[in-house]
């Protein structure tokens, strides 16, 4: 028998060792032959939401977990690699397309941090209350938003029409080349960042003035972390170098009148109960309005629901009239078509929900196979690209029109559905609004004793489900 000696035996084991490691090391490879890839968080299935990416290196799929962690799956049409995800975690995997491109993919755990926390002196301070806002650090935000180029042109992100443009934009516009416009910008060329980089603003306010986080919100948008955080040092630039708070107080006045004909004069208590009574397996603790007098024709709406304590909140505009609009309606019916669109907003953390529910998601996402049946895809109604997006603004705006039955007088209601379904199905491009209108509002007429809307929704989703 041959012998080895010392220092070759650890010479052979170093390499054995090493063979080993590598082999450790090496990724997993799971067999794909379509670029599209479900993801399993947890329980939660989601179809065909991941897009194989040859370019990037890797490309990383970020998911918000809990301390305790989750199960991530990534399955192809022909196989799958699952992974035990805690907050810092990283797997590196290869996802090998046609048995020949290889697609270099990570999932990287980040700590879940709720969007928001409801102490209890928050809670008793809000409960069954409405607060109606022009925030400081939002209004801030919006400011700069008017700088920007996007904010400048004729696409109907800043309201232009009203002296208080030209009032902002005579005290600002020196400081427009302050880099957090160029910034702001960047992030807002992409529409679908708009409403995230404006509410994520309510997320902040000022002591003294200085710009800090706020208790009670992590984040107001529709994304996992903050969009603004790393906004925030050219924020305060821009608020130390233009004296924005000497403006905003300067202005306080104006905003108190624009606050005060918001709460007080568009119905907004009787939209609460009516949304409550409609839509009784749905409840929120308490409302805000969000608003400037700068945003145009953008409106979003959010909902959170932590500590036991429900919140609802539409970002709106302020419902400023047209010059000669309308001129033959009275003043009752304008005040109530002024609420329509703080009633949309608020609108949707109820019919949401709704349509969410078992009994109609499944009936609803095959009522809406094909989409051109139901959204022009050259209008404003191609955004609204998903069925369930779909079915809620159809929903929403038909509540609309319920509500002037309810609310505006009654030998002006035909009028004002009228025009609400000519803006619906001309302007907006909701092919079949009109007829689905009519049909909700003599349903509504019609229910018997005691319905609310919600009790309608059968109905309802039949209808869309026969007109497909």
């Amino acid at each position: 028998m041959r012998k080895i000696g010392l220092s070759a035996l650890l010479a052979f084991l170093l390499v054995i060792s090493c063979i080993a490691s590598s082999f450790s090391q090496t990724k997993k490879v799971i067999a794909a032959t379509s670029n599209k890839v479900d993801i399993r968080v947890g329980q939660e299935l989601h179809k065909g939401t991941w897009n194989i990416n040859l370019s990037l290196n890797p490309d990383v799929f970020d998911v918000f977990v809990k301390k305790s962690g989750t199960t991530v799956t990534f399955i192809t049409d022909k196989d799958s690699v699952r992974y035990d995800v805690k907050p810092g975690d990283y797997h590196a995997f290869v996802i090998l397309l046609n048995g020949k491109d290889s697609a270099f993919t990570a999932i990287k755990g980040i700590l879940d941090v709720p969007r928001a926390v409801f102490p209890q002196a928050y809670q008793k301070a809000h409960r069954e209350k409405t607060f109606v806002e022009i925030p400081r650090v939002y209004e801030l935000m919006n400011v700069v938003m008017a700088l920007t180029a996007e904010g400048k042109k004729d696409n109907g992100m800043i309201r232009k029409s009203e002296p208080y443009y030209a009032e902002v934009m005579k005290w600002f516009e020196p400081f427009s080349k302050e880099p957090v416009v160029a910034e702001v910008n960047a992030e807002i060329v992409n529409p679908d960042n708009y409403h995230s980089t404006k509410m994520d603003a309510y997320a902040f306010e000022f002591q003294r003035k200085k710009i800090v986080k706020s208790p009670i919100y992590d984040r107001i948008g529709f994304s996992n972390a903050n969009n603004i955080g790393a906004l925030l040092p050219g924020l305060q630039a821009f608020a130390d170098k233009s004296k924005f708070l000497d403006f905003y107080a300067k202005h306080q006045p104006y905003y108190n009148k624009l606050i005060g004909n918001y709460r007080d004069s568009v119905g907004v208590a009787d939209m609460q109960k009516w949304l409550v009574r409609n839509f009784p397996s749905t409840r929120y603790d308490s409302f805000k309005i969000i608003f400037s007098p700068l945003v145009s024709a953008n409106q979003s709406a959010t909902w959170f629901d932590y500590d036991g304590f429900r919140e609802a909140q539409a970002h709106v505009n302020y419902p400023f009239r047209r010059k000669n609009s309308q001129p033959t309606l009275s003043e009752k019916a304008l005040l109530v078509a002024d609420g329509n669109i703080v009633f949309t907003e608020l609108n949707h953390a109820f019919i949401n929900p709704e349509s969410e529910k078992p009994a109609y998601a499944a009936r609803i996402e095959k009522a809406f196979t094909n989409m051109a049946t139901w959204n022009d895809p050259n209008k404003p109604a191609k955004y609204y690209n998903n069925p369930y997006a779909s079915f809620n603004e159809y929903m929403n705006w038909a509540l609309v029109c319920i509500r002037y039955v309810d609310f505006a007088p009654e030998n002006e209601q035909v009028q004002l559905i009228q025009e609400t379904e000519k803006k619906l199905v001309e302007s907006r491009g909701f092919l079949r609004f009109a007829e689905f209108d009519q049909f909700l509002v003599q349903l509504y007429k019609n229910r018997k004793p005691g319905q609310v809307m919600a009790d309608l929704y059968p109905e309802i989703v039949g209808w869309f489900e026969k007109n497909q």
